[in-house]
C-alpha cells in the first residue's frame, strides 16, 4: 500500500477541470476591497515565519496510520510519551518533522485530506501544561536561498516573507485571459500556442512595451474590464474571479516567472485552498474563499490557537499510565478551486508546539512576597527612650484604668453594705412591732 502524507514537500497532482466555469458560476464573492490605492498583500505577515526545530531529544515518537476508504483519507495516531527519568524544561513537539522519519512523500488531488490525531502520556515526575504562543501552524517550503538563486523566482516573496521557490510556482495554463489576447478559439489547448515567445510578441503588439514582464499587467487590466473595477494588483481580485480567467484552462508546461503571478500562486493555495481545523469543524467552499480556517489564518492568529490549546492540553499529571487526548486536526485541501495551474507544485506545512514545566499559582506570589519583604535591621537589647517613655504611658494609663476599675468596685460594695443595713434594721422594727402588739394584746386578755 502507497503511504499518502503530508510532508514538506509533497507534490499536488490537480485534475483538469474543464466544466469550472460552469461550476462556479454565481459563486462570486469579493474579498477584498477593490480600492486602487491599496498596494499591501491582503495577506501579508509583519514577521517572517520561522522554521520550528525537531521534537526534544528523550521524547518517545509512536505514529500509526489508517486508511479510510469510506473518506478517501489517512487517519494519522501520534503517541508523545515522556519517560519517567525525563529531567527536561520545556518540550517541544513537531509533528511534520517527526512524519518526514516515517513516511516517504506521496501525490495529492484536490479535496483530499488527512487527519491527526495526538495523545500525550506523562511518565516522568513533573508536572506539563502548553506553553502560552507556542503552536505554530505554517506554510512549508522554508527557503535556503544563499548559493541557490536559481531554484527561485527572481524577485517573488511569499506574504509570509520567504522567496518562493521554482517547484512551488504555478504552470502557465490555457485560460480566458491570453486565448482573448491572442485571440484563439475556447477549445484551443495546445501547447505551441502558448510559449513565451508567442505571449511575448502578442503582448508587445497589444502596447505592453515590456512583454513578458508585463503580463501580470495584462491580466490585471483585463479582469477589471470583466468586472468593471480599478484595482492594481491581482491579489486585489477574489479568488473566483482568478479561477474563472487566469487559473483556469489546461496546464502548459511551462512555470510562470513572471514574479506577481508566483506570489499569487502561492499565496492563494496557503491562504484559501489548503485548510486546517480542529475536532469537528469542517469547511466548504464558501470557507475557502473567505480563507477561514486557512493556514494564513492560523499564521495571522485569526482562530484562537492559544484558547485551544490550554482547553485541549490541561494539566498532564505527573506519573500518567492512560494517555491525554490533546489534538484532533484535519487538513482539507479544496477540491472546485484548487485548479490545473497548481499540477505538480510542491507544497507543505509545519506543525509544532511546546509544553513547559506547571508552575502552582501560589508559588510565584510566595517567592515575590519573600523578595519584596524589606531587611530589617537588627533590634537593639536595650530599649530606646522613646520606648521607655511609651512603656511607662502605658503602664500609667493601665494603673489609673484599673484606679477607676477600683473605685467602682468600693462604691459598689458600700451600696451592697448599706442596703443590707436598711434592710435588716427595717425587719428588726418590725419584729419589734409585732412583739410589743402581741404583748400589748396578752395583757388586755389577762384584765
Amino acid at each position: 500500500m502507497v503511504k499518502r502524507l503530508l510532508k514538506y514537500t509533497a507534490v499536488l497532482s490537480a485534475l483538469a477541470l474543464v466544466a469550472l466555469t460552469a461550476e462556479i458560476t454565481g459563486k462570486t464573492k469579493i474579498l477584498a476591497e477593490n480600492n486602487y490605492i491599496v498596494s499591501d498583500s491582503r495577506w501579508k505577515l509583519d514577521e517572517q515565519a520561522v522554521k520550528p526545530g525537531d521534537t526534544s531529544e528523550g521524547i518517545l515518537v509512536d505514529i500509526k496510520d489508517e486508511y479510510d476508504k469510506s473518506e478517501w483519507q489517512y487517519n494519522y495516531y501520534f503517541t508523545y510519551t515522556i519517560p519517567e527519568d525525563y529531567k527536561g524544561g520545556e518540550i517541544h513537539i513537531n509533528l511534520i518533522s517527526d512524519l518526514e522519519k516515517h513516511y516517504d512523500g506521496a501525490t495529492y488531488m484536490p479535496g483530499d485530506g488527512e487527519n491527526f490525531y495526538v495523545n500525550i502520556i506523562n511518565r516522568s515526575d513533573t508536572e506539563y501544561e502548553y506553553s502560552k504562543g507556542s503552536l505554530q501552524i505554517t506554510d512549508g517550503n522554508y527557503a535556503d536561498t544563499e548559493g541557490n538563486e536559481e531554484l527561485y523566482v527572481k524577485g517573488a516573496v511569499t506574504f509570509s516573507n520567504r522567496p518562493v521557490k521554482v517547484t512551488s510556482t504555478v504552470w502557465r495554463t490555457s485560460n480566458s485571459a491570453l486565448k482573448e489576447l491572442m485571440g484563439l478559439d475556447k477549445k484551443n489547448n495546445s501547447s505551441r500556442y502558448y510559449t513565451d515567445e508567442i505571449i511575448d510578441s502578442s503582448l508587445k503588439q497589444s502596447g505592453y512595451v515590456n512583454g513578458l514582464e508585463d503580463i501580470d499587467r495584462y491580466y490585471v487590466d483585463f479582469l477589471n474590464k470583466k468586472y468593471d473595477t480599478n484595482n492594481s494588483k491581482l491579489e486585489q481580485f477574489s479568488v473566483d474571479q482568478l479561477c474563472k480567467y487566469v487559473f483556469d484552462g489546461y496546464k502548459i508546461n511551462v512555470r510562470e516567472k513572471d514574479k506577481e503571478i508566483a506570489e499569487l500562486g502561492y499565496n492563494v493555495f496557503y491562504n484559501n485552498l489548503l485548510s486546517l481545523t480542529m475536532d469537528d469543524v469542517t469547511v466548504s467552499d464558501e470557507d475557502c474563499l473567505s480563507g477561514r480556517y486557512s493556514f494564513g489564518s492560523w499564521m495571522r492568529n485569526e482562530n484562537n490557537a492559544d484558547e485551544y490549546m490550554n482547553s485541549k492540553v490541561g494539566l498532564l499529571n505527573a506519573g500518567m499510565i492512560e494517555a491525554k487526548d490533546i489534538i484532533n486536526a484535519h487538513l482539507h485541501l479544496n477540491g472546485p478551486y484548487t485548479t490545473n495551474p497548481y499540477q505538480q507544485t510542491s507544497w507543505g506545512m509545519e506543525f509544532a508546539f511546546s509544553l513547559s514545566e506547571y508552575v502552582s499559582p501560589a508559588e510565584p506570589e510566595t517567592q515575590e512576597r519573600e523578595s519584596d519583604t524589606p531587611t530589617l535591621p537588627e533590634e537593639d537589647t536595650e530599649p530606646s527612650v522613646q520606648e521607655e517613655s511609651a512603656t511607662a504611658h502605658n503602664e500609667t494609663a493601665h494603673n489609673e484604668v484599673a484606679a477607676d476599675e477600683e473605685v467602682v468596685k468600693t462604691a459598689d460594695s458600700k451600696a451592697v453594705c448599706m442596703y443590707t443595713v436598711i434592710v435588716a434594721v427595717s425587719a428588726i422594727m418590725c419584729m419589734t412591732a409585732v412583739f410589743y402588739g402581741n404583748k400589748r394584746g396578752i395583757k388586755s386578755k389577762e384584765n
